[in-house]
């Protein structure tokens, strides 16, 4: 994939790692060994082997800026999610070690943590989790893809070029409470 994109546009200056697994929704104790490496392989395993990939090719290119898309579930816990939320706890650590390591190299590092977003696998409208979700949040709403796009796109920018490390909630308030 880096290889491509590097032959494609001559280089990657931008990485945005966008992965969840979210099929095994399940306590601890309910929940397989299977199931669990699942999740922190597609979620975690996957960000970080993206960013190991991509980060020599940012720095021959002088630069770059990884977003990672983690969660609100990486900073608060959501009842029968225990590996989701593991893994997208371990996006926000990975983001800030990234971060460290290679901020010397102009390498910017950061996280955007959504909370409900109406996509294609959102609760059905009016379901038990649709409402809580609604409750869950300040503004009362879901928040659009939009609406996450333009914080990534803020954070691909040069208008957030003394921004690393960092985790931006995009949740509609979620967190606040």
């Amino acid at each position: 994939m880096v290889k491509a994109t590097v032959r494609k546009f001559g280089a990657i200056h931008i990485l945005v790692n966008n992965a969840a697994h979210m099929k095994d929704n399940k306590a601890v104790l309910d929940t397989t060994e299977k199931e669990w490496e699942r999740s922190i392989d597609v979620t975690l395993k996957g960000t970080f082997l993206c960013s190991k990939h991509a980060i020599p090719d940012m720095i021959k290119a002088g630069g770059g800026s990884i977003i990672n898309i983690s969660s609100v579930g990486g900073l608060v816990g959501f009842e029968n999610y225990s590996a989701y939320c593991a893994a997208k706890g371990g996006v926000i650590q990975l983001t800030k070690s990234l971060a460290i390591d290679y901020g010397r190299f102009n390498i910017r590092a950061n996280a955007i943590c959504p909370g409900p977003i109406q996509t294609g696998i959102s609760p059905r409208k009016g379901s038990k989790l649709s409402k809580h979700q609604l409750e869950m949040t300040v503004l009362g709403r879901t928040g659009s893809p939009m609406e996450v796009a333009s914080v990534a796109l803020f954070l691909a920018s040069n208008e957030s070029s003394y921004v690393t490390g960092a985790s931006l909630v995009v949740d509609g308030g979620w967190t606040a409470r």
